[in-house]
């Protein structure tokens, strides 16, 4: 998979993300996948976490979720930008993603990395493991609450 297959493929993402159309952002991941994070406990412990989808009704249901949580926060757009691209032969790559996101009113909604494994499919690309290692979706959530 080449680098101007991959940045077509996250072009496409982003435009799933700002239609806030969480079943066209399902659409480009592959089942199963899975998401790797960290969550803090209440002891200030960062813990790693996974998240398995197995099917397609569990991974819609995350995918529509994570969309609600920005359309809470005003989400309008993102930006994106490779910080690494690393081709593994015909049928996968690694990408580490730069993400900027934003708000209707042009402030910033938040700026982080994720990590991507992906896998060209009959369908094109699609992602077959993401490690969200800067992204703090509960910071929004909280945020959403206190609105």
């Amino acid at each position: 998979m080449d680098e101007q297959e991959t940045r077509t493929f996250f072009a496409r993402y982003r435009d799933a993300f700002d239609r806030l159309d969480g079943d066209a952002v399902a659409d480009l991941w592959h089942t199963p996948s899975s998401i790797t994070d960290s969550q803090t406990d209440p002891n200030g412990k960062d813990t790693a976490r996974v998240t398995l989808w197995t099917d397609e009704a569990s991974k819609r249901k995350n995918m529509r979720a994570l969309c609600d949580v920005y359309m809470l926060n005003d989400y309008a757009r993102a930006d994106f930008g490779f910080d690494h691209f690393h081709a593994l032969g015909a049928n996968h790559a690694f990408v580490n993603v730069h993400w900027q996101l934003w708000r209707k009113d042009g402030s910033l909604l938040q700026e982080f990395h994720t990590a991507y494994q992906l896998l060209r499919t009959a369908e094109g690309p699609k992602v077959l493991l993401a490690t969200a290692y800067e992204e703090d979706v509960t910071r929004m959530k909280l945020a959403s609450l206190e609105r």
